[in-house]
């Protein structure tokens, strides 16, 4: 069981804030497929890259109250369990997509190779940036400092959008269920926060101001993902 490095992490927090971007931010385990950027503004100072072009990240899942252990990882012995973490010269950075939730993990303690199941609460999201061969690795980061937060995982996630439909300063709810609506600008900053009793089909104007892109979090039950508005 890997064992996080929280005092260098600790050390290199303020420099890696500036160079590894999640998106989207706020994200869980629910939100689907998120992209991860590293060196967007040329600083290399969590993990030098050598001009190598092909980098992985190794990750892992908290899923049990020990924030030391990550209980779902990528096969320190075998890249090819590892996320890569490619260089995008058309825009001049690291990039990765991938979707945490539908990955293949080992399971500790018996280091089964399984997916994550149903129902599971993950606490939090953890990796590093190492290369191919893996002689060099960046400290161990975790995804909560970059955006990610706690959920459980619900695979029905993935098929409410038909409840559910999100556009132009609205969201229009199709069942009925309680709902909890949090709203985000594009700088991260939470602009509505609403707990919502939908009894039958409604549609609700979230009031934005600015005509920009905001993400919407919708939670219900074991149910909660992040999506992106345009307001105009």
């Amino acid at each position: 069981m890997r064992t996080k490095l929280l005092c260098l992490a600790l050390l290199m927090y303020g420099i890696s804030q500036a160079q590894i971007e999640l998106v989207p931010n706020p994200c869980d385990i629910n939100s689907g497929s998120l992209t991860f950027k590293y060196g967007e503004f040329g600083d290399y100072s969590v993990f030098d890259p050598f001009s190598d072009p092909n980098l992985y990240l190794y990750t892992g899942l908290q899923t049990d109250a020990d924030p030391l252990t990550w209980d779902y990882h990528d096969d320190f012995s075998n890249v090819s369990t590892m996320i890569p973490l490619t260089y995008d010269s058309g825009l001049g950075y690291y990039v990765a997509t991938f979707n945490p939730a539908t990955r293949t993990y080992l399971e500790e303690p018996m280091l089964n190779t399984t997916t994550i199941p149903s129902g599971t609460e993950v606490f939090d999201w953890y990796f590093l940036i190492t290369n191919s061969d893996q002689s060099r690795q960046s400290p161990d980061l975790k995804g909560s400092d970059y955006g990610f937060g706690s959920a459980v995982l619900s695979i029905e996630a993935f098929n409410k959008t038909n409840d559910i439909s999100v556009g132009n300063g609205t969201i229009t709810f199709n069942s009925a269920a309680k709902y909890e609506i949090a709203v985000y600008d594009v700088l991260g900053k939470k602009v509505m926060d609403k707990t919502l009793n939908i009894t039958s089909q409604t549609t609700l104007d979230l009031h934005l101001r600015n005509s920009s892109v905001y993400l919407v979090k919708i939670s219900s039950g074991t149910y909660s993902r992040t999506v992106k508005m345009l307001k105009y």
